[in-house]
């Protein structure tokens, strides 16, 4: 039986993480958020270890709004960065394995290869955002101080359920646009994956079996398809009007990761496109 400690409760991934382990025989779960373990409180953060004893954690607690990061870097360091640090040590000290969930964040900036993704995992790392920096920072405190801990780079996630959401999640938004016929914009050059959460829970199990380092983790967008276009077969799979996803002239980004370390690992993501029509039509 793993005793599997997960941050970031009440958070996106978190939330969901904590729903998908709770139902799989041989994981006994522990979640926990803010209120139970403030991870700017060294203090809290030994407390939680030390009474739950976990063989596994999985970090996904993270200021993970870029806007925000950018308003209050120093604030959100603390989590970023510092919290981390608190949990790589933590995971350290027991013999944890620590899974840690970074960011595709930390290509954006990529010296030299603006508009040239996929990227790999080796490539130096150069983030323009707070963010991205954080990211990259808590990556290598992870591997620093948590022999064998193995940092996901996550694409943008999205939960094609019916669920309450205000922004962020691209899946709802489509719902609601198919709903409405009420158009919105998305960045013209935007090219990323975006990946079903669900399709990244049942992938992650087998991370922490994984060799320690960092690896590119979510749906490939092979392609190089815009968040717009993907927006619009979104809509053409909900019967909707495709031309209500219109394009915006945002500053270009290449996010896109290349999956061929997780492929030769035996863990394989549906395509960025594809795994969003069939989510959005199940």
């Amino acid at each position: 039986m793993e005793r599997l400690l997960i941050t970031g409760a009440n958070g996106f991934l978190g939330s969901r993480a904590a729903e998908y382990f709770s139902a799989r025989r041989g994981w006994q779960v522990q979640a926990v958020g803010r209120r139970e373990m403030d991870l700017t409180d060294p203090a809290a953060v030994e407390r939680v270890f030390r009474e739950f004893g976990p063989t596994r954690v999985l970090h996904t607690a993270a200021v993970s709004d870029v806007g925000a990061c950018a308003a209050d870097p120093a604030g959100s360091e603390r989590i970023n960065v510092e919290g981390t640090r608190l949990i790589a040590e933590a995971c350290g000290k027991v013999g944890a394995r620590l899974v840690f969930c970074s960011s595709d964040q930390v290509y954006l900036g990529r010296p030299g290869r603006e508009n040239g993704g996929p990227y790999k995992e080796e490539e130096p790392c150069a983030p323009v955002q707070p963010y991205g920096q954080q990211k990259l920072a808590a990556e290598s405190l992870c591997a620093a101080l948590a022999p064998g801990a193995v940092s996901l780079r996550l694409t943008w996630l999205y939960d094609a359920r019916p669920y309450p959401c205000r922004r962020g999640d691209l899946a709802q938004t489509l719902r609601r646009m198919a709903q409405s016929s009420q158009s919105t914009e998305f960045a013209a050059a935007d090219r990323r994956g975006v990946t079903d959460v669900w399709e990244l829970l049942a992938n992650l199990p087998a991370a922490f079996d994984l060799p320690g380092g960092v690896w590119n983790w979510g749906s490939p967008n092979e392609a190089g398809l815009p968040i717009c276009e993907l927006a619009r077969r979104g809509l053409a799979a909900l019967g909707a009007d495709p031309g209500l996803a219109r394009p915006k002239d945002y500053p270009p980004r290449e996010l896109r990761m290349d999956p061929s370390k997780t492929r030769a690992a035996g863990i394989r993501f549906a395509d960025s496109a594809e795994a969003l029509v069939r989510a959005l039509q199940f």
